[in-house]
């Protein structure tokens, strides 16, 4: 279902309804899982719509069957570096066919606060806080004094310390003051301390009244300190970690994260739980290849951990450049001018020399390397995007291109090359998602004026004649509009993920 949302976008309007946030309502009505969306309600049209992340509580009595909600709608888990993962905290993603938006479910099964490095704290009141829910629109919601006591404690041991403070983090951001106004707005100000002395004794109301206005930046910084020191201090029984050794891992995640960006074999994104995923997309001039690869790889990189790999051109090895670069200056000189030649060029008969085989021997190596790479990086549930990809249906493109040649049989040396380029390609495997941008050959060469007509149509058609029914490809109509063929890709590899 589609509907519009009591919430505003910037110029007014309602923000519509995402329809596999409203599938996942009716879902979770139809079980007894006890849930709620804890936090951020300030905001909430905007966590329906997709802009934000749906931010829910749930009893962990039902862990099992939310989990198996989400996985019968699509969603998959998707786990952040060992730094950023919590306990009791899960991040399920999934695909929204109708926009093509990615919706982020952040399931919580524990109220963990905390600062942002290490969430240090789990507030054991989760049956009291979903207790006090009630149904408020589409989602279930906390009571309003509920969140806002969560609130004020989240924002005190976010901001208020003397690390935070130093760190230039001690000034609530506009969503934050904007989520503390709304929900002052709602309060019974004298149900706050009955609620804090009921469930959460060991806090008190007077030290829950100067967190308020620590909260609300009603003192200056010292003070401030001073009482997100005393709620620590409260806090310390429900603390993972004590809080002289979270202060410390702080302060160091705080700087790692600052250079760690320098580094950049080292993944800054999710990765799937149960393995990555190696993706390629094939297709000839002027079939839109190149731009659904940035599309795609612009799609999942915004939330997964993602490599992009040329396969037709793969980065040439060190031994490559020691050999290629040579022979590519040499070219100049009339030498070597053959490796470039097409796939279907027949040489008159003749062989056409011993660089042409090294060339494309290299070459083999070199996508081989590339796609070991690849699976290396898959395996460690990272998303790989390949533009481009050896297959046995298409010659003309990414194949073997030294076993056939004229003269060969007579040339040791030439045979032994040319074995090895086989068992290079040998060692590709298939990718887990194959998909095919298919184009008739006059469309591609009315695309791609400005090439070869020949060449284009060429490789376009070899594409284009393929029968792709007996293979695991997904083949796509790239005639279409744009919208449309990235449209049935996003929706292919989600269904893989």
């Amino acid at each position: 279902m589609t509907a519009d949302h009591p919430g505003q976008a910037g110029g007014g309007r309602p923000l519509p309804t995402l329809d596999l946030v409203g599938r996942l309502v009716d879902a979770l009505d139809k079980t007894t899982v006890t849930w709620c969306h804890w936090k951020s309600n300030e905001a909430i049209a905007r966590s329906a719509s997709g802009d934000n992340d749906l931010d829910l509580l749930v009893a962990r009595s039902d862990a099992g069957q939310f989990a198996s909600v989400l996985t019968g709608l699509g969603f998959r888990i998707a786990r952040p570096g060992p730094d950023r993962q919590l306990p009791g905290i899960i991040d399920y993603y999934a695909l929204d066919e109708t926009s093509g938006r990615v919706v982020h479910v952040h399931a919580h099964y524990q109220l963990v606060l905390g600062d942002d490095m290490t969430k240090n704290i789990r507030l054991p009141i989760e049956r009291a806080y979903l207790g006090s829910c009630t149904r408020d629109g589409l989602f279930p919601l906390p009571s309003a004094e509920f969140e806002y006591a969560v609130f004020v404690l989240r924002m005190v041991l976010k901001h208020s310390t003397i690390d935070g403070q130093l760190d230039r983090k001690s000034r609530l951001t506009g969503s934050e003051r904007r989520e503390l106004a709304y929900l002052r707005e709602r309060i019974d100000a004298s149900a706050i301390g009955r609620l804090v002395d009921s469930s959460m004794p060991f806090i008190g109301s007077r030290l829950f009244t100067a967190c308020e206005r620590a909260a609300a930046e009603e003192l200056g910084n010292a003070p401030r300190a001073v009482v997100a020191a005393r709620l620590t201090v409260a806090l310390r029984a429900h603390a993972r970690r004590h809080e002289i050794v979270d202060v410390g891992l702080r302060v160091w995640r705080r700087r790692w994260r600052r250079h760690r960006g320098r580094l950049p074999w080292l993944p800054s994104k999710r990765r799937l739980d149960h393995g990555g995923l190696m993706i390629a997309l094939v297709g000839g001039d002027g079939s839109g290849k190149s731009t659904a690869v940035d599309s795609l790889t612009a799609h999942l990189g915004q939330t997964f951990d993602v490599h992009r790999l040329h396969m037709g051109k793969p980065e040439w090895s060190r031994l490559s450049r020691s050999l290629k670069r040579p022979m590519r200056r040499l070219r100049r000189y009339g030498l070597f001018n053959n490796v470039s030649a097409p796939a279907w060029h027949d040489f008159n008969g003749r062989f056409p020399g011993l660089g042409f085989v090294v060339w494309h021997t290299l070459t083999a190596r070199d996508r081989a390397l590339t796609y070991r790479r690849a699976r290396r990086a898959a395996g460690g549930g990272a998303v790989v995007v390949c533009d481009r990809f050896p297959t046995p249906h298409i010659q003309l493109m990414d194949g073997p291109r030294t076993g056939r040649l004229p003269g060969i049989g007579r040339r040791p040396v030439a045979r032994w090359f040319a074995a090895r380029e086989r068992h290079y390609y040998d060692h590709i495997l298939p990718p887990d998602v194959f998909i095919v941008l298919r184009v008739p050959p006059d469309v591609a060469a009315e695309r791609r004026a400005d090439q070869d007509t020949d060449v284009v149509r060429r490789r376009v058609g070899e594409v284009f004649d393929v029968d792709w029914a007996d293979t695991d490809a997904v083949v796509v109509d790239a005639t279409q509009p744009i919208e449309r063929v990235h449209a049935q890709i996003m929706t292919a590899v989600w269904s893989a993920l």
